[in-house]
């Protein structure tokens, strides 16, 4: 089962979403939406994004009504929401960050850049205390959990506790290949075999361990 955290992508643009799509597919589930009532509707459906990627000019709802119909439902309110648009305009960006948007990339968009902020968006997202719908009922760590003395990782070996760590920080695999120096290949056969080990199923089963056992600040 893939458990690598679940993308929406809400573009109009048939050619912009497959662009997005393919930056993201090596390390994400993609979902797509090309208008903003069917994100709303696939938003709460399940599983449910870890992030939505929303254009702003679509038909019909654009992207800040959309946010803010998100940001209103329970079931949705929880799921971070980055804008993705042409539209370069401070009056705008600060509009979409009033609406509590995670972040606000501006096309054409530096694939790095790009990359670095949906991952960071991610990486929130995972933290203890967030809602994480997609793998868990409502997935949060409970404060009681965050006091649980830290388990020791006996099973895991040098290499699965670095790979861990990485992926808690919201790293893909092809950036932790790159930092380890090993193949993309190799950091997927350990993030199984990590996953099977400690009997969990998704990032946010992960990152519960990782706060466990000291590798991720609460």
């Amino acid at each position: 089962m893939n458990t690598w955290p679940l993308v929406l992508i809400v573009d109009d643009s048939f050619a912009d979403a497959q662009s997005m799509s393919g930056l993201l597919k090596p390390d994400y589930r993609i979902a797509l939406a090309s208008n903003g009532a069917d994100a709303l509707e696939r938003a709460q459906r399940c599983p449910s994004p870890d992030l939505i990627l929303l254009d702003v000019f679509m038909p019909g709802l654009d992207g800040f009504e959309v946010c803010q119909q998100l940001k209103r439902c329970p079931l949705t309110r929880d799921i971070p929401v980055v804008f993705v648009t042409a539209l370069h305009d401070p009056a705008q960006e600060a509009r979409a960050l009033e609406l509590q948007a995670a972040d606000y990339i501006s096309k054409p968009y530096s694939t790095a850049v790009a990359r670095a902020r949906i991952r960071k968006a991610l990486a929130a997202r995972f933290r203890p205390g967030n809602a994480v719908h997609n793998g868990t009922a409502n997935g949060a760590i409970s404060e009681g959990e965050l006091q649980t003395p830290a388990n020791p990782l006996p099973r895991l070996s040098k290499r699965e506790t670095e790979v861990m760590s990485l992926i808690t920080e919201g790293l893909t695999s092809a950036e932790i290949a790159a930092q380890l120096f090993i193949a993309k290949g190799t950091v997927e056969v350990h993030r199984e075999n990590i996953m099977r080990k400690l009997g969990v199923r998704n990032i946010a089963g992960l990152v519960k361990c990782a706060v466990r056992n000291g590798l991720l600040a609460p």
